[in-house]
């Protein structure tokens, strides 16, 4: 007969149970250190697991969402834009259609958490944009998108602007340089471009978007520098970080092309 199990005992496999928890935190907040989407991925399993089972844990719930969304910018090159075109093939459209529902399902707990976290309005911006972007630009933008994007970029650019190397401003950019007539804006992209690089001068992510803007614009010699500051400089700590190797190699494409033609 198995004895009855005192106080002592419960206090014990309660404090096993929060060891092993925070121990699984620490390895997640490890994992979202690394650049490999298999390390984002399990980031990704070990902060929904805690999100089910402590729906108001502000930190499961960001970590989902920095998770999902982390690795949907590492295989989608962070949905940048190209010189000619767009990153919204089948492949990511299929990944954002999977991941973003449930980044953008957590970012919102998140921010509802805690609003005046910039963090949790950085996860919030760019969840929206991955699951904006999988109902294809025109789809999302005839859905009212672009008003709920510019709403959730314009809170993180007034919360902090710097942050993530000028993210909001880079994200804002990106949304006038590449949305559809009549909402495209060529002064607004470039201003939010420049802003971005005012902001944050020591990012890869910021001298290729003007370089794409440039390019676009038929400005060679003005894209031209920014890409080769692209491929010069060295990539910040912050989300850049998850695709420099495609920021460089991109920005050397376009300076061969630029070259040829």
């Amino acid at each position: 007969m198995r004895p009855p199990i005192g106080p002592r005992s419960c206090v014990v496999a309660l404090l096993a149970l929060a060891t092993l928890a925070d121990a699984d935190t620490d390895e997640a907040r490890w994992l979202l250190e690394s650049s490999v989407a298999a390390d984002s991925a399990r980031a990704a399993e070990i902060y929904q697991a805690r999100a089910a089972e402590a729906p108001d844990d502000f930190d499961a719930r960001l970590g989902a969402a920095v998770a999902l969304t982390q690795v949907m910018a590492i295989r989608s090159h962070g949905n940048l834009p190209l010189v000619d075109g767009l990153q919204d093939t089948e492949e990511n459209r299929a990944l954002w259609r999977e991941l973003a529902p449930r980044a953008l399902e957590h970012a919102r707990a998140a921010h509802a958490l805690r609003p005046s976290s910039v963090e949790a309005a950085s996860a919030l911006a760019t969840s929206y944009m991955f699951h904006a972007s999988s109902l294809g630009i025109i789809a999302s933008i005839l859905g009212g998108a672009s008003g709920e994007y510019r709403t959730h970029v314009g809170r993180l650019i007034d919360l902090d602007p710097r942050f993530e190397d000028a993210l909001g401003h880079a994200m804002m950019a990106s949304f006038y340089l590449v949305a559809p007539w009549p909402i495209a804006d060529d002064d607004d992209a470039r201003e939010h471009y420049e802003r971005a690089a005012a902001l944050a001068p020591a990012s890869v992510r910021n001298q290729y978007g003007l370089g794409v803007y440039w390019a676009r614009d038929g400005d060679a010699a003005r894209a031209r520098r920014h890409f080769e500051r692209a491929v010069e400089m060295p990539c910040t700590e912050n989300t850049e970080r998850l695709f420099c190797d495609w920021l460089k190699e991109t920005s050397k494409t376009a300076l061969a092309e630029l070259e040829s033609g």
